[in-house]
């Protein structure tokens, strides 16, 4: 019996990851029909090559809603948040009422004005001390 839930256990494991992978997939498709990868060299930008963290911020930056709401289904809460926190925010005005939107909807952060706001000067300070 045991033998049976661990292989029934395998298969479901393994249709999940192709699942995600095909999310993927179609996640970079559309991030390359959106031209988002337009400052790149072509050549470089390769589904093989996309690590999560970067699909993630692509997806925030330039794909829609539905589209942001798959990274939900194939990565944590938590991986998306610090992509979101660590690339985004730090954009400032340039990406401001997206980032509120992101803040207070993906992440329920009751104060988004303000949490933004600390994340960028986080950021300002690491780049100054980094100097």
């Amino acid at each position: 019996m045991i033998g049976f839930q661990f292989s029934v256990f395998s298969f479901q494991f393994s249709e999940m990851q192709s699942n995600n992978e095909n999310i993927k997939r179609g996640l970079f498709r559309r991030l390359k029909k959106a031209n988002a990868f337009w400052s790149y060299d072509p050549k470089s930008v390769t589904f093989a090559r996309m690590d999560d963290d970067f699909l993630i911020e692509k997806v925030l930056y330039h794909l829609d809603w539905e589209d942001i709401l798959k990274l939900f289904e194939i990565y944590p809460q938590k991986q998306i948040k610090e992509v979101w926190k660590n690339k985004l925010c730090p954009l400032g005005d340039y990406f401001g009422r997206m980032n509120v939107l992101y803040a207070s909807v993906l992440f329920d952060i009751k104060n988004p004005e303000r949490y933004i706001k600390v994340q960028r000067k986080k950021f300002i300070k690491s780049k100054i001390n980094v100097s």
